[in-house]
């Protein structure tokens, strides 16, 4: 167990493992874990960088300044932000193409939320537990015991819409589903609404193993040029996987219009907040060609705007 450390000595214990204050003095970076951020957060950062292995610093960081950390932690809160946005809309046109399709079927609305009802026995009740702390609450006490497609949607969370919308498409047949792609989208949009960092790991070992879709690949590799080399090595990295898959999914079901504003915000994003400080990130190989790679991506899908 690791003692508790007061902000002077989250600095000393920096300091021993290589993380210089030049940019950033120590009284600022003081400042800033006093107010703004917290050490264990933004001392997450630094497994974007190498360690030494073999000299007398040995265990201590290569080439890596606090103000390096603080940027990374800006760049991800901004990414987290057009993520979520991006998240939402899909959200929402998700739902619109669901019930679209919906009204093109012989489906009556009920049985399949009986037989989803049957698959996730807690459902229901979670649902009717959200009566007295959701804003939904009216609609939950009209509808509880007569619950269709087209009214429960409003109160489920994304995963459990996930879940239904995956279970429409198994029942009925339509080739643009996009249900082989729904988990990663679910995995990034989950990670940014519970505030998770992103960034923290763009080196291996990841938090776990990738098998990217058939389609995702394909599209980046045919349709955004990008070669399969660069597909195999970067597509591996759940963070920039799951982006991928979101971008992917995003660009199919969100309309043009709907999505200009977004597509710029991540623009800004890619172009203007994460190069402000460019130099800062020269000798890190690993942090240098995953953006190169992502803004291959961002390019692509936001090419209309």
């Amino acid at each position: 167990m690791r003692p508790k450390l007061s902000i002077p000595a989250q600095i000393k214990d920096m300091k021993e493992a290589g993380i210089a204050f030049e940019i950033m003095s120590e009284s600022e970076a003081k400042q800033l874990l006093d107010t703004a951020t917290y050490y264990f957060r933004i001392k997450a950062y630094s497994k974007n960088y190498s360690q030494y292995t073999e000299t007398e610093k040995q265990g201590q960081y290569i080439n890596l300044d606090f103000a390096y950390l603080v940027d990374l932690c800006k760049i991800d809160t901004y990414l987290r932000k057009v993520i979520l946005q991006m998240s939402i809309e899909l959200e929402h046109f998700l739902k619109v193409k669901m019930l679209s399709d919906f009204n093109t079927t012989y489906e009556d609305g009920y049985e399949i939320i009986n037989e989803f009802f049957t698959m996730q026995p807690h459902l229901k009740d979670e649902i009717e537990l959200k009566i007295n702390t959701s804003t939904c609450n009216e609609l939950i006490t009209k509808y509880k015991d007569g619950w269709a497609i087209w009214n429960i949607v409003e109160v489920m969370s994304f995963g459990q819409f996930i879940d239904l919308y995956a279970l429409f498409y198994a029942r009925n047949n339509f080739s643009d589903s996009y249900v082989n792609i729904l988990l990663p989208v679910r995995m990034i949009r989950n990670a940014v609404a519970h505030n998770n960092c992103l960034l923290n790991r763009l080196k291996p070992p990841y938090s776990r193993n990738i098998s990217p879709c058939f389609e995702l690949r394909n599209e980046l590799m045919q349709h955004a040029g990008i070669p399969k080399k660069a597909i195999e090595k970067r597509l591996i990295q759940p963070a920039i996987h799951d982006f991928a898959a979101l971008s992917y999914l995003h660009s199919k079901v969100v309309p043009t219009s709907e999505k200009e504003q977004t597509n710029l915000r991540i623009k800004d994003v890619f172009y203007n907040i994460i190069l402000e400080n460019s130099s800062f990130y020269d000798k890190n190989e690993i942090l240098k060609s995953s953006y190169s790679f992502v803004e291959s991506i961002v390019a692509f899908y936001c090419k209309e705007s």
